[in-house]
């Protein structure tokens, strides 16, 4: 009898477990980081709002010049945000976990994004009105809130659609900023380091940051002669220094392309705030 071929087991993912819809607690929602700013009262009144979905693991949450269904609280899993540039390169923008929130596309549905929001592994996510997250959980009138997100957040979020098209994004930076999101969300402080307590191959990393296997192998391996990581077992332990992101950002020209944006925010926002007053 031929032996039975064994499954590949998902990636463990430390956050909110996945339960059925609706049985999301605010004692759930409590353990998650970037939901630690909430009271109990609003996390009470959070659980109640959301509705759960499930995306699986590559599938798309909301694409390009789509609002999506409103504003997504990452429950449990891996999801990326991306963008095209102008040679039709995908740009790493962010690696999301459990406690982040997306949708900014929901609260500006006039202004063209070049978004797209996708699972990485399976996803449970709580979906929730715009409207409903700014006045039942931040406690702010919709109508002056979408009013101040206008003024100030349309034209930056035009001004990142506008210079996403000139980044050019080589591979050591899409493997640092996954490293260094995979570290702040699912790490763990450690004096070495931060250990990354998430298991992932070489191969999930490659799917990660859109490159082979091989390529990846090699600068991590680079990345660990240089004493960027340590390998424990299975387990990553991330001791990359600021200074090290710096220089390697600024070689491939990104610190100047930052520098060029945050002189165009900032000239967005005087301008917004001098309107207002």
């Amino acid at each position: 009898m031929a032996a039975r071929k064994r499954s590949k087991r998902p990636a463990s993912i430390k956050g909110l477990s996945v339960s059925p819809p609706g049985n999301i607690t605010a004692r759930n929602l409590a353990r998650l980081k970037g939901l630690s700013e909430l009271s109990v009262s609003k996390l009470d009144v959070l659980a109640e709002r959301i509705a759960v979905r499930r995306f699986r693991k590559r599938s798309a949450i909301y694409v390009e010049d789509h609002v999506g269904e409103g504003m997504y609280i990452m429950l449990s899993g891996i999801a990326r945000l991306t963008c095209l540039n102008r040679k039709g390169e995908r740009i790493l923008l962010e690696v999301l976990g459990p406690g982040d929130v997306a949708g900014i596309p929901s609260l500006l549905p006039d202004v063209r994004h070049n978004i797209r929001f996708e699972a990485f592994t399976d996803c449970q996510l709580g979906l929730i009105s715009p409207k409903e997250l700014v006045e039942d959980i931040v406690g702010l009138p919709f109508g002056d809130f979408g009013v101040a997100i206008r003024l100030t957040l349309g034209r930056w979020w035009q001004l990142l659609a506008r210079h996403s098209n000139s980044i050019e994004q080589g591979l050591p930076e899409r493997i640092l900023i996954a490293l260094l999101d995979l570290g702040s969300k699912f790490g763990v402080p450690d004096a070495r380091g931060t250990i990354l307590n998430v298991r992932l191959t070489h191969q999930d990393i490659s799917e990660l940051v859109n490159a082979s296997r091989s390529r990846v192998t090699i600068y991590l391996q680079q990345l660990a002669q240089e004493g960027g990581l340590i390998y424990e077992g299975r387990r990553i332990i991330i001791i990359i220094c600021f200074s090290t992101v710096l220089n390697l950002l600024n070689s491939a020209g990104w610190i100047q392309s930052l520098r060029r944006f945050a002189k165009e925010v900032v000239k967005t926002l005087a301008s917004a705030f001098k309107a207002i007053d």
